[in-house]
């Protein structure tokens, strides 16, 4: 049997169907907890607003068609409210892909992309208001029957142009060597755009949200693939991932990357002197240190206990010694300003490594072995006890 709305002739019945598929899969994203990362609370919040966006959009999309065109009005109004709610929750789902999609790869966003999220941000919502006065995004006739109006395709230009933002900030990423193998890109932006498009086209067709539930699914799919492959202590990426970028090298075999094996000096003073949980909170500083310096540039991979490496699409050594000085820079201005009783440095062998030649362990072999020859040139200024310098 197949309900349809009995003045507009929508089949109501496919529409529940598709957004109850829709609502079921959040629901089960929401009491499973998926949407949590281990170590990025940020990303966590915005997974849950857009889940809790997609709820109310399977929930309201469906009400506004059952209302559509039935008489009375007090329909007159729920149908004008069921879809200014929907137009509103657009605003949402935009700006939290931008912001996922930009603060996973550069860690912040910029002001000129905060400035220019919130202007349309600000836009969609003015157009809302005036919508109430002049119909100028959708009108409710006289018969109860929701119109489209010309700045309808105003809030399909903002969305896809959002999904294809978040497409660009990924391939410029790409293209400086940040290494995104399981970043969520694609995933979310062929179901929203695909839905966009379908939804946009033929009017009566309930396929959006579910569509970015699918989206949404599909992104915490990815994080948490990605997570596997963190360290939970730093935050940074594990030995694993560095396993799984070694058979991405083998299979690429094109290009030059540099590589820094990091050590850090005086580690096991702190853990006996100051306790393990000290020397965990050291190990964290050390790796927002790192994140700081290398930003989206590189990744940062904690390779076992205190030693890190770093991998930095670049065929440069120069500026391979670049990043080397910049870094020991702010270890020096951490040092100056934490007040903790002990000093933070590490020591980096820094090497280039051709892909042609398909065997990255002799380039680890290398960088660990520059970066023990550093190790020892600390140590001969410093008390292999401590960070206090010899007289």
């Amino acid at each position: 049997m197949v309900w349809t709305n009995p003045v507009t002739g929508l089949n109501l019945t496919s529409i529940l169907l598709t957004n109850l598929f829709g609502l079921v899969l959040m629901f089960i994203l929401l009491l499973s907890r998926g949407w949590m990362t281990r170590v990025k609370s940020r990303e966590s919040k915005l997974l849950l607003m857009m889940i809790i966006t997609v709820i109310i959009g399977c929930i309201d999309e469906p009400l506004a068609f059952i209302l559509d065109g039935i008489p009375g009005n007090f329909n007159h109004i729920m149908v004008f409210i069921t879809n200014t709610i929907l137009f509103s929750l657009n605003v949402i789902i935009g700006p939290c892909y931008v912001t996922l999609i930009t603060s996973h790869i550069n860690k912040t966003l910029s002001r000129v992309q905060i400035i220019v999220v919130f202007a349309l941000c600000v836009l969609e919502m003015l157009m809302l208001f005036i919508n109430i006065f002049v119909p100028i995004i959708f009108t409710v006739g006289p018969d109860n029957i929701y119109v489209r109006k010309s700045f309808f395709w105003v809030y399909i230009a903002v969305e896809a142009g959002m999904m294809l933002y978040g497409l660009l900030v990924f391939f410029i990423a790409r293209g400086k060597g940040k290494l995104l193998k399981f970043f969520p890109a694609w995933q979310f932006f062929i179901p929203v755009f695909v839905g966009l498009l379908i939804q946009g086209l033929m009017y009566g067709v309930s396929v959006i949200w579910p569509s970015v539930g699918i989206a949404v699914c599909s992104t915490v799919l990815c994080l948490q693939n990605e997570n596997i492959f963190l360290d939970k202590l730093t935050g940074v990426f594990n030995r694993y991932y560095l396993d799984e970028l070694k058979k991405g090298f083998k299979s690429e075999r094109k290009g030059t990357i540099g590589a820094m094996m990091l050590d850090m000096n005086g580690f096991k003073n702190i853990n006996d002197t100051y306790s393990h949980e000290e020397g965990d909170i050291a190990l964290k500083n050390v790796s927002s240190i790192l994140k700081k310096i290398i930003s989206s540039n590189g990744t940062i991979v904690r390779f076992a206990g205190d030693e890190f490496v770093i991998l930095l699409k670049t065929s440069s050594k120069e500026e391979l010694d670049e990043y080397k000085n910049r870094i020991n820079k702010a270890f020096d201005e951490y040092n100056s300003t934490s007040g903790k009783p002990y000093k933070l440095s590490v020591a980096i062998g820094t090497d280039l490594y051709d892909l042609k030649q398909g065997d990255v362990s002799s380039l680890l072999n290398s960088i660990d072995s520059l970066m023990y020859m550093d190790k020892a040139d600390y140590y001969k200024e410093h008390d292999r006890r401590g960070s206090v310098e010899r007289s």
